[in-house]
């Protein structure tokens, strides 16, 4: 058996695995056998079928499995032995046609395209600078985080008479150009919303002070501030409909509710706050509000400066990857989400994840960092409390059935494969911080908000 590798470039190559007769007649003959002794050939009892016939009937198939099993083993054995650091998997060669002539060759030949990761050094140090914000909380946050908990455990009550923070029940008809209902329009559909988030100030100024039955004319879209989202799903129609619909609909108000917010007393704060430390009184209740949400801005902070550093590693190492290699592996391996439409379209997104991905390899291994079973059961306690959290579920690290179902996982290779990625990134992160220099910056929650925004709507994120 011969083996042998033709590099087309720093970064793409082809194994070539050359297999002769006596490389595997032997367990040709040795499955053919097998197959004799459970043979049920008509004619014959059961593994009494002469070995010429059991070859004539199976051999093909058996040639054809086992030079396919010899030429992927040999082909992973190279790659080990050799220390060819590839990325994704290989893939039958463009390059270099494979000879697999059964019926007229005992000599067979397998090309397989590799891609080779690229060779490149770390180039981050304390010359890099990152700013950690440090967010000041100040009563407005406060006041506005105790109102958002208020209206959230506020009764609602009906009204004659709506106001900024009403809810508006109403039943909305889509008209035409003369006033008239639209035929085929949007008719009589049923939709809420509070005057207070509509941001064109003459419509919101249209819908307080109003009563039931009330009818105004106005768009529907601007209620909902060309949310798209937030009109397909109250309209109940398609994305693709909305910049057909009509400026013009009929709004007539059916009902109006009003919120009627808890009073701010010990039995409200203990209700806030369960437990024997409960506030006791309003300053107290306040100071709780405020250093939760010092620890919630603090904690967004820290995620932002990752997502900083994110970009920092994209941006500081620049090298190149097989990318043909790569698209031509994700369409023949991931048919489901890439084809040949729209690889070029999609490939962007998952070549950045793959650049990641190198850089943290590096600095993991330049920094000999690891993640313990205790780390990694951790992880995945942390990945399953954020899960439950999403469905109203809050649990305690230590909590019993959390640990039992992170455990009942651990059986999963690939779930615990998934969790030592988990924690490995956020080593390499972390390790990240220690290398650049960090430079405290003190923002208001806004300022902070803005800077995020604005980053955001610079990167297309």
């Amino acid at each position: 058996m011969n083996t042998r590798l033709e590099k087309h470039s720093e970064l793409e190559a082809t194994v070539v695995v050359e297999l002769s007769k006596t490389d595997y007649q032997e367990k040709v003959d040795q499955q053919i056998k097998k197959i004799q002794k459970t043979a049920r050939i008509n004619g014959f009892r059961p593994g009494k079928a002469p070995l010429g016939m059991i070859n004539k009937l199976y051999g093909k198939s058996v040639l054809a499995e086992e030079i396919q099993q010899m030429a992927s083993d040999r082909l992973n054995e190279y790659i080990k032995e050799e220390k060819l650091d590839i990325l994704g998997y290989p893939i039958g060669s463009e390059r270099i046609e494979s000879q697999l002539d059964i019926d007229n060759s005992d000599s067979f030949t397998f090309a397989f395209d590799i891609g080779l990761s690229p060779q490149f050094e770390l180039s981050i140090t304390e010359k890099d600078t990152l700013e950690i914000f440090k967010i000041k909380v100040t009563d407005k946050e406060v006041d506005e985080d105790i109102e958002h908990a208020r209206k959230q455990r506020a009764q609602m009550e009906d009204a004659e008479t709506s106001d900024e923070e009403s809810i508006v029940y109403a039943e909305v008809t889509e008209l035409d150009e003369n006033g008239n209902a639209l035929e085929g329009g949007v008719a009589a559909k049923p939709i809420s919303f509070v005057p207070s988030m509509i941001e064109d100030k003459k419509l919101k100024k249209s819908f307080v002070g109003i009563n039931k039955g009330a009818e105004i004319k106005g768009d529907v879209k601007s209620i909902f501030n060309n949310n798209e989202a937030v009109i397909t799903n109250s309209l109940g129609i398609a994305k693709e409909g909305i910049n057909d619909l009509s400026k013009d609909f009929n709004i007539v108000v059916t009902e109006i509710k009003t919120r009627i917010l808890p009073e701010l007393t010990p039995e409200y704060f203990a209700e806030t706050f369960p437990g024997d430390d409960a506030p006791k009184t309003e300053d107290e209740y306040r100071a709780r509000v405020k250093s939760n949400l010092e620890k919630y801005y603090e904690n967004e902070a820290s995620l932002w400066l990752d997502h900083e550093i994110g970009h920092l590693l994209l941006n500081n190492h620049k090298f190149d990857l097989p990318d043909a290699f790569l698209k031509r592996w994700l369409t023949s391996t991931k048919q489901e989400d890439y084809n040949i439409e729209n690889i070029d379209e999609k490939y962007g997104q998952e070549r950045e994840a793959l650049v990641r991905r190198l850089i943290i390899d590096k600095i993991a291994a330049t920094n000999d960092l690891k993640a313990d079973q205790e780390e990694i059961i951790q992880e995945a306690k942390l990945y399953y409390l954020g899960m439950y959290r999403q469905y109203g579920l809050n649990l305690d690290i230590n909590d019993s059935f959390l640990t039992e179902t992170v455990m009942k996982r651990f059986g999963e290779q690939e779930f615990i494969s998934q969790m030592n990625d988990r924690v490995i990134y956020r080593k390499a992160y972390d390790k990240a911080k220690e290398m650049i220099s960090l430079k405290e910056k003190k923002v208001s929650v806004e300022d902070y908000f803005k800077h995020v925004n604005t980053h955001k709507h610079n990167h297309g994120e």
